[in-house]
C-alpha cells in the first residue's frame, strides 16, 4: 500500500463551466497504471456547506489502494437553487468518463463515494433518474460502476426538502432514494447505530429496497458510532478497505469471485 509520499495530487483542475469554473482535486498513486479504477468522492454538509478539501483523507486512502480518487466541488444551495448540486454531480461523472485517458482511469470503472449529503447526490446521480423538470438527464444506469454511501439521508422529510428548495414535480424522487432502488449499480452503505442525524434505519430500508429490486447491496452497521464517524481513529482506513473490497468482488473481479463462491457452495452441498 502506498504511503502519502507516493501519492501525486493535482489540485483545482477545472472539470466544467457553469458561469464559473467547477474544480476538482485528483489523487493518484505515483505508480498508477493506465486503466486504474477511478472514484469520485463527494463531500457532505447538508447541501449548503462543505468543501472538496474535506475529502482529502478519503481520497488519499483510496489512492493508497491503487485507485485514482477525485474530489469534485459542486455548487451549494446558497449559491444556486436545487437541482444545481445534482447537476454538478452528474457533470463530474461525465467529465471523468470523457477525460478517462488523461486521468489514467477506465471509463467503465468510474465509481462514486459520498458522505451524508454527498452520498445522497451520488446515489441520485447513479440512479440515472429522469428529472421531469428538465427532461431526461444525460447519465443512465451503467455509467456508474458502483457507489459507497456513508451515513446517507436516504429519505428526506418533505418539510426539510421544501426548506432546501427541493420542490416541484421531481421533489418526491429526490427526497426518497428508495424509489430508485431498481436502477442503482452495486451499493455499499455505511452507518452507525448512534447516528441521530441520519438514523441507520434509513440505510437499512434502502438496502432492503435494493435487494428486493434484485440489485446488489451490502450494509455496514457500526455499534454506538455517530454521524461522521469516519473522522474517528482508524475508521477512514477501515471503511475504505471495505468499500474497495466490495467493489472488487461485485464489479472489478466479479466473475472470479462468483466462480469461487459457486465452488464453495457446491463443496458445502457435498458436505451436507
Amino acid at each position: 500500500m502506498a504511503d502519502a509520499a507516493e501519492i501525486v495530487v493535482e489540485r483545482d483542475a477545472v472539470y466544467a463551466e457553469v458561469g464559473r469554473p467547477l474544480r476538482w482535486n485528483v489523487f493518484r498513486p505515483a505508480a498508477a497504471v493506465a486503466g486504474a479504477p477511478g472514484i469520485l468522492v463527494y463531500h457532505g454538509g447538508g447541501w449548503r456547506v462543505g468543501d472538496r478539501a474535506n475529502m482529502t483523507a478519503a481520497c488519499e486512502a483510496f489512492a493508497r489502494r491503487g485507485w485514482v480518487a477525485i474530489a469534485p466541488e459542486y455548487r451549494l444551495l446558497g449559491e444556486a437553487p436545487w437541482p444545481a448540486p445534482l447537476d454538478d454531480t452528474r457533470a463530474a461523472i461525465r467529465a471523468a468518463r470523457e477525460q478517462a485517458g488523461a486521468l489514467g482511469i477506465a471509463a467503465d470503472r468510474v465509481f462514486l463515494a459520498g458522505y451524508s449529503a454527498g452520498a445522497h447526490l451520488a446515489l441520485l446521480a447513479a440512479s440515472g433518474s429522469e428529472d421531469p423538470a428538465q427532461g431526461p438527464c444525460a447519465d443512465r444506469p451503467g455509467t456508474v460502476a458502483g457507489v459507497a454511501a456513508f451515513f446517507v439521508p436516504a429519505v428526506i422529510p418533505e418539510t426539510q426538502g421544501s426548506a432546501l428548495g427541493i420542490t416541484g414535480p421531481c421533489a418526491a424522487a429526490a427526497l426518497d432514494l428508495r424509489t430508485h432502488a431498481g436502477r442503482l449499480p452495486p451499493v455499499i452503505l455505511f452507518c452507525g447505530d448512534g447516528d441521530s442525524m441520519t438514523p441507520p434505519e434509513l440505510s437499512l430500508e434502502l438496502y432492503q429496497a435494493i435487494r428486493r429490486a434484485g440489485g446488489t447491496a451490502d450494509l455496514r452497521l457500526y455499534a454506538d458510532l455517530v454521524h461522521e464517524f469516519v473522522s474517528l481513529p482508524g475508521m477512514m482506513e477501515a471503511t475504505v478497505d471495505d468499500a474497495a473490497a466490495f467493489f472488487t468482488r461485485t464489479v472489478l473481479c466479479k466473475a472470479e469471485f462468483d466462480a469461487a463462491l459457486e465452488r464453495l457452495r457446491r463443496w458445502w452441498e457435498g458436505v451436507g
